[in-house]
């Protein structure tokens, strides 16, 4: 038997169950969450390998559910061989799972890339935890995601492991996040993960970060790449401004409440256009703000 929940949208995530308990616990998680209804398909990976070519790839790819308990000889069928060969894994264990279960399991499914492979400690597989992990897995997976969305966290020592789009998995060095450096100990601990993975929440401290902060703090190119975006866009529209403020015939030292330095380190592209500095330049113009932004908007293009 394969059970299938029938997506609505383009972008869907395949998810394997290894037995029928991890079925069932798949079944659990989409009664209680609705983004499983909407972005993934689930199949038992034991009734596949008849109908295996009626499975769709979706775009974002396709992720076995698994337990210790659960014999990977399956990961051998050369019928399935293309459809894992690039599967994501997350491999569930319990408190009564012993850490020699999961060596086991890994070398007889000879699956040991971090990027591949991704072990989740539960008290229950049929839990909202469970749930909610699931449609994590839906949404930074999904080609629709663009600011990057979180599966999973745990602390391990000084460091942070998040684990993101792509399967990629980062160690964040705790004192490399500002608003987490010397903080205290038990307050660095105490987070929570967003339903959906936009960020991680420590209440304690009232701090949410995201994917790219994490992402930024470890890979230098990839901040590089985010302050070029950021400098790019700001000389963009500060080029915009410039342009609707000459066609208006308004000289930078006319608009109240910016000195015409700061109108000019805004035009050149060298300072942020903030939420105030756009209304004193909106009023200047003697324009509502919307309209405004929508001359800016037009100008962009």
């Amino acid at each position: 038997m394969s059970t299938k929940i029938k997506p609505q949208v383009e972008n869907v995530v395949e998810f394997l169950a290894t037995s029928p308990r991890i079925a069932h616990a798949y079944r659990y998680a989409a009664k209680h969450n609705k983004s499983l209804n909407r972005f993934a398909a689930m199949h038992e990976i034991g009734h596949l390998t008849k109908g295996v070519k009626e499975l769709r790839k979706g775009p974002a790819g396709v992720v076995v559910l698994s337990h210790p308990d659960d014999d990977p000889v399956a990961f051998t069928d050369t019928a399935l061989a293309d459809i894992l060969s690039g599967a994501f894994f997350l491999l569930f264990t319990e408190p009564t799972t012993h850490p020699e279960q999961i060596m086991q399991w890994t070398r007889r499914a000879n699956i040991r890339a971090e990027n591949r492979l991704h072990v989740v400690k539960v008290q229950s597989l049929e839990t909202l935890d469970v749930s909610q992990l699931l449609g994590r897995v839906c949404f930074a997976l999904s080609e629709d995601n663009k600011r990057g969305g979180i599966i999973d966290a745990y602390q391990i020592g000084d460091s942070l492991v998040v684990r993101g789009p792509k399967h990629r998995l980062l160690h964040v060095p705790l004192n490399a996040l500002s608003s987490l450096r010397d903080k205290p100990r038990e307050a660095q601990r105490k987070f929570e993960i967003d339903p959906d993975g936009s960020f991680l929440y420590w209440p304690d401290l009232d701090v949410h970060l995201g994917w790219n902060q994490f992402l930024h703090a470890v890979d230098p190119e990839a901040l590089r790449k985010a302050q070029q975006r950021g400098e790019g866009f700001n000389q963009r529209y500060g080029a915009a401004i410039r342009s609707v403020r000459e066609a208006a015939g308004i000289t930078q030292s006319k608009v109240t409440g910016l000195t015409d330095r700061q109108v000019r380190r805004i035009e050149q592209g060298e300072g942020r256009a903030t939420s105030k500095a756009l209304a004193a330049l909106a009023a200047a113009h003697g324009l509502d703000g919307n309209i405004y932004l929508e001359k800016l908007a037009k100008a962009l293009k």
